[in-house]
């Protein structure tokens, strides 16, 4: 009897062992399968035209936590990355009619020229003076791009007209790309990219650099005594971020059907950050709980017009939920005070394996 029950329980437990390695990736696919449908819920939003944006700035959160995250570097200039990226793609089409596989590397490779040569001038200075200088190069550039260089730029207007690649077409409202004589929605466009990229942010931080980022972070004495170069991982992992970040700029580029200074807004900047500690730095699926939250928080409350109230009757809420940053700042407090640097991703981790103890427990009395 126990020969043949063995082979099960190994093949069980191989099972949840490749599970368990491989809980990211599955987790990333299980994200762009779901999100969609789920958001689209009545319950919930009621429509899916937000998961493209969601998918993107995901994106962009856990590339900004790349540097963070793992390396304990605090940077306020992010939006220069993901601007490059908008723009890069929005003159490239506009002005040279290049095509947008053409653009979007070349935003992707300036980004990353950009990244190395301002990580290779401030790392080194201390955390504190690395986020002040990330954000002195960050105004710097803002003021460029808004004095409309060359005629590049559009300014304070930016660029809308001739941003669109001929292959994305917009019909009532939704981004159609048409490829090979097919049509799909433009959100498994951004999926296939955003799961490509996100595998490859993945594989960074589970690698022997990711890693060495990590003892950097904890202990950067202790990693220099040890023989390492902390300033060349830090740059690589601010350049890397800068890439990353860009890619996420040639995706929102054409979701946004144009670029806009805003993007390289300090509003921009803050926004990646609170997302990122709001969902847990610690974790690689934090920063990107913290964008869905942001997004979602966002979408429903401005949304959400009638409620119940016991006794009141229905109550306009609209006007009130209006100010949905103040609401979602309310929760962000709550969380950091409970989680501070596990954030939601944490907090409800480590909820869950308190009731996994709990049912474990009961199954065995």
């Amino acid at each position: 009897m126990s020969d043949a029950t063995e082979p099960t329980a190994d093949g069980r437990d191989r099972l949840l062992a490749a599970i368990s390695r491989y809980q990211v990736p599955i987790g990333i696919l299980l994200l762009v399968g779901l999100l969609r449908p789920v958001i689209a819920h009545d319950a919930l939003l009621g429509s899916s035209y937000i998961a493209t944006s969601m998918l993107i700035w995901m994106l962009f959160a856990a590339a900004f936590n790349l540097l963070y995250g793992y390396s304990g570097l605090l940077s306020f200039g992010h939006a220069i990355f993901l601007g490059t990226g908008i723009y890069g793609v929005a003159i490239g089409l506009r002005h040279f009619d290049l095509p947008y596989l053409v653009a979007a590397p070349i935003g992707v490779i300036v980004a990353g020229l950009i990244a190395y040569g301002i990580a290779r001038l401030i790392v080194g200075y201390g955390e504190i003076y690395f986020a002040m200088l990330t954000l002195a190069f960050a105004e710097a550039i803002h003021f460029v791009v808004n004095a409309d260089p060359f005629g590049l730029t559009g300014g304070a207007d930016g660029l809308r007209s001739g941003t669109t690649p001929a292959w994305i077409e917009s019909f009532r409202g939704q981004s159609v790309v048409q490829l090979g004589g097919g049509e799909f929605d433009l959100y498994y466009f951004v999926a296939i990219v955003f799961v490509l990229a996100s595998l490859a942010l993945w594989q960074i931080v589970r690698s022997p650099f990711g890693r060495t980022l990590v003892a950097i972070r904890d202990n950067e004495e202790l990693a220099r005594a040890m023989g390492i170069s902390t300033a060349r991982y830090q740059v690589w992992a601010f350049t890397l971020s800068g890439i990353f970040s860009a890619i996420a700029g040639t995706l929102l580029v054409i979701r946004n059907s144009g670029a806009s200074l805003e993007n390289f807004g300090m509003m921009t900047g803050a926004e990646v950050i609170l997302m990122s500690i709001f969902g847990g730095m610690s974790y690689f699926f934090g920063p990107i709980a913290g964008a869905f939250s942001w997004f979602f928080a966002r979408e429903y409350l401005t949304n959400l017009e009638m409620v119940a109230v016991p006794l009141l009757g229905t109550v306009d809420v609209g006007p009130i939920l209006g100010y949905w940053r103040f609401f979602f700042g309310f929760l962000f407090v709550v969380v950091i005070v409970l989680s501070p640097r596990e954030g939601l991703w944490g907090f409800v981790r480590s909820i869950a394996d308190r009731v996994r103890r709990r049912l474990t427990e009961v199954i065995r009395e």
